[in-house]
């Protein structure tokens, strides 16, 4: 007999004897039955995406409230912060004097502890409830002892930093020698190997130069064989003798100094401190993603070395300053207080490209990763956002162009791939899907999968599409579709979980497309090189919502949201706008788009003026930081300087054409050209009559004031190489100037003659004191310095302090007279690029500075 094939009943396996059977027939119920089931399943199937995006909207609103509570918590904590400052101040100055320092506590880690007392340790402490570990970067929170952080809201100063090393005592010169000449080097051939006894004949304790001027840069490579160090100094003529790049230069002791005046001693690091109270500029010239919104109201964005944390609402800044050059990228945690902040590669030694972790709230150090790693800089970076933020990627902007994702509490490094060939300009996680994140760049869209340690890249295909010169810029919808802009006015939609382009906006901006973002609503903002903002809902329709920006602002380079409805802009021509749909925009921050060399200190008021080579002349305000009045010059500015009585302002420009401008109203008295060559130096004399202008053609100018505008008084030559600095005598009589291959030089102001005898003017009270090379100032210069280090420098008023600004982005403060070959200071951190300028305020209470690539200009807290 055959088998009998076995029948496979659908409805599934009988149980005690029911159900049908192969061989009974299916009657019409459980047919229906069964299509009735059918079609649930259909129907329960087709709704399951929605259930599922409802329930991770639902989650998503859930962060949103939780981060809002959080935020609510961080404000106050930062308000308490705030008052407990300020009480501990007027505890520690109620009928005590000033502030003193008190000593500072060394900790366990790779910094040290800020000085403060045990009130500012328990406010870090207990900043958003973080607990600081052993292993961290604790942040100074300060600027004035080389900290990572600022605060405009703490007015406790931080305490003069410890000593690493054993003061020695100073030799004293041979009082035996026929011409009595002593250097540097017999000082440090003789002085004694060992501490010098402390009190009670015992060891002096352990202490270490806050920062001594021939200590910062004895280890670097390739010396020249001759620097500052290399001093000799004759007491019986009084002349100190230093060497510059070989070349000796004589500069004359003043009377009071000239017989006491000994090479073995040190002048110490003043007790007053610089404390960063604003940063004026923004930077969004040339790079995206910096700007955001934070839970404590404050917007977070960079500029030079410093990430600045603005409350626009109360006028307040906080700043970071862990960085050692320019910081070129920002990332914002899905918590919203951690910060990850990436700079580019240096010419300091100390300024290696690498990416910071650090908590906006405390502005404590958490982690710093790819030291030593990033080949020129850190490009962009992103947090993960399904797992909660536990990863970090980077890519490096150097030419391999590495992708490397990182566990950033553990300071690991997970895995890397090459991004790309070209460019990569951004890099995002997806909102919705884990170990899925995105590139894009020049001709290139990037699909990454994060799959057992290691990338996996898929490329974004354009299909029939011309693919665009740049995909500049990226955002995810609520659904989790990937749409992206381009250099050639485009919005592209690529569906989620696909890597081809499912839909196509053509001329959504005339140029290119230089940033988007879903706005809380689920629609869509973008912002182009035409200068507009528009809005588009979930179908890419324009809903008729566009902002138009103010031509003098620029494009918008960065758009993120706000408060409410509020969109916050940063722009190409470096300002940050905030505004929303009904109403225009509003200025919140101001910067030069190029290099500024020009500043200068209002003498009567709280005001100064900068000036830069974009051309644009602004007049500031000290208290509320923002512009009294700009005018935009035809070409870039050189130097700039005010009248005694703060009424005129002299304006050098780069194609050697100077103006004297009305300060108050911007009207111009007088405009005159003196060569092709720029205007370097510009200075009024004490009595206001007379104009010195320094050229870079080797000459110095004197011009008189009269009713019919300026007269030429003389034309000084003399100098071998370019005016660099300039100083007026206090009697108005005399002027010492200072050029590029290291000449000082006296001159008449009567007759222009230059004054051969400059033992005779050893005595001679200057107004100001600008001039690097001088006796008063040789402290400055750090040790094998070949002259090009030192830009800047600035006598205060009251003639007790002294500031510079180097090439490695340092701003520093002396006490003055700064004449001794070891001369200690207090250095601060911010700018990123060579200092140009630096100057004291009248009232000795404040500092201005200005960097020259940078493009920032910081004001400082004399405290």
């Amino acid at each position: 007999m055959a088998a009998r094939p076995l029948a496979i009943d659908p409805t599934g396996p009988r149980v005690n004897g029911s159900g049908p059977s192969s061989e009974e027939p299916i009657s019409p119920l459980s047919s229906e039955i069964s299509r009735n089931t059918d079609e649930m399943l259909e129907a329960e199937e087709s709704a399951l995406p929605l259930r599922v995006y409802d329930l991770e909207k639902l989650v998503r609103d859930q962060q949103d409230e939780i981060t809002f509570l959080k935020s609510t918590v961080a404000d106050l904590q930062r308000r308490l912060n705030l008052v407990d400052g300020s009480r501990a101040v007027s505890k520690l100055t109620t009928g005590q004097g000033p502030l003193r320092a008190s000593p500072q506590r060394p900790i366990s880690g790779h910094s040290s502890y800020g000085g403060q007392d045990r009130l500012d340790a328990a406010r870090r402490r207990t900043a958003n409830g973080l607990q600081r570990r052993p292993h961290h970067y604790q942040s100074t929170g300060s600027l004035h002892s080389d900290g990572h952080s600022s605060t405009s809201g703490s007015p406790v100063t931080s305490p003069s930093p410890t000593y690493g090393r054993a003061q020695r005592r100073p030799i004293a010169a041979p009082a035996s020698l026929t011409k009595r000449w002593s250097s540097t080097s017999d000082f440090q051939a003789r002085r004694s190997p060992g501490p010098s006894p402390g009190p009670g004949g015992g060891p002096s304790p352990a202490v270490r130069p806050i920062g001594g001027s021939l200590t910062n840069l004895s280890r670097t490579a390739a010396l020249p064989r001759h620097g500052t160090k290399d001093m000799t100094y004759n007491a019986d003529e009084g002349v100190l003798k230093i060497y510059l790049r070989g070349r000796p230069v004589n500069l004359y002791a003043p009377s009071a100094v000239r017989d006491e005046y000994q090479l073995t001693r040190a002048v110490p690091a003043p007790k007053h401190r610089l404390r960063l109270e604003w940063v004026y500029g923004y930077r969004g010239k040339d790079c995206r993603n910096n700007l955001y919104l934070l839970p404590t109201g404050e917007m977070i964005y960079f500029v030079a070395g410093v990430v600045v944390l603005h409350n626009a609402d109360d006028q307040t800044q906080r700043h970071y300053t862990g960085h050692t050059d320019d910081v070129k990228c920002l990332a914002v945690h899905p918590n919203r207080f951690t910060i990850a902040s990436g700079q580019c590669t240096g010419s300091a030694p100390d300024a290696q490209a690498h990416v910071r972790v650090w908590d906006s709230v405390s502005l404590n150090t958490l982690h710093v990763l790819a030291g030593g790693e990033l080949d020129r800089s850190a490009g962009c970076l992103a947090f993960s956002r399904v797992d909660g933020g536990v990863l970090l990627a980077c890519v490096d902007d150097g030419a391999e162009r590495t992708l490397s994702v990182w566990d950033w509490q553990k300071g690991a490094k997970l895995t890397e791939n090459k991004a790309s060939a070209e460019t990569v300009v951004d890099v995002q996680w997806h909102p919705l899907d884990r170990g899925v994140l995105m590139t894009c760049g020049r001709q290139h869209v990037n699909f990454w999968l994060l799959e057992a340690g290691c990338l996996q890249r898929r490329q974004g295909v354009f299909g029939g599409r011309d693919r665009p010169k740049y995909v500049t810029c990226m955002a995810f919808t609520d659904s989790g579709d990937l749409i992206t802009g381009d250099s050639e006015g485009r919005i592209l939609l690529w569906e989620r979980g696909g890597n081809q382009v499912a839909r196509t906006v053509k001329a959504a901006h005339e140029g290119a497309v230089f940033t988007l973002m879903v706005d809380k609503a689920g629609n869509i903002v973008s912002g182009g090189r035409d200068g507009r903002i528009v809005q588009w809902d979930r179908s890419l329709s324009r809903t008729g919502n566009v902002l138009e920006l103010p031509a003098e602002y620029g494009a918008p380079r960065m758009v993120s949201a706000g408060r409410g409805s509020q969109l916050l802009v940063g722009t190409t021509r470096n300002c940050v706008l905030t505004g929303d749909w009904t109403l225009s925009a509003r200025l919140v921050a101001r910067g030069h788009t190029d290099q500024v060399w020009a500043a200068a200190a209002h003498p009567g008021r709280p005001q100064f003026v900068t000036g830069a080579w974009d051309g644009q002349l602004l007049l500031w305000d000290v208290m509320t930081h923002s512009p009294v009045w700009e005018l935009a010059l035809e070409e870039g500015i050189q130097c700039t300087a005010f009248s005694p009585d703060g009424s005129r302002l002299a304006v050098g420009l780069v194609s050697g054409r100077w103006e004297v401008l009305d300060a108050d109203t911007r009207e111009r008295l007088f405009s005159r050209a003196d060569g092709p060559e720029p205007i370097q130096a510009a200075a009024f004399s004490p009595d206001g009559r007379l104009l010195a202008l320094g050229s870079r053609n080797n000459a110095l100018f004197i011009y008189q004031a009269g009713p019919a505008g300026y007269s030429r008084v003389a034309k000084c030559t003399g100098h071998s190489s370019f005016i660099t600095h300039l100083d007026w005598s206090a009697d108005s009589t005399l002027l010492r100037t200072n050029s590029g291959d290291y000449e000082l030089l006296f001159w008449s102001a009567a007759t222009g003659r230059q004054l051969t005898q400059p033992s005779q003017l050893r005595d001679t009270q200057w107004a100001t004191h600008t001039c690097t090379l001088a006796f008063n100032s040789v402290g400055i210069y750090p040790e094998a310095a070949d002259g090009t280090d030192v830009n800047t420098c600035c006598r205060s008023h009251r003639g007790h302090l002294m500031a510079s600004g180097d090439d490695f982005g340092k701003v520093k403060l002396f006490s003055y007279p700064a004449n001794q070959a070891k001369t200690h200071h207090q250095t601060c951190r911010g700018h990123s690029s060579h200092v140009t300028h630096v100057e004291f305020f009248a009232e000795d209470d404040r500092l201005l500075s200005a960097g020259g690539q940078d493009t920032a200009v910081l004001q400082w807290t004399v405290e």
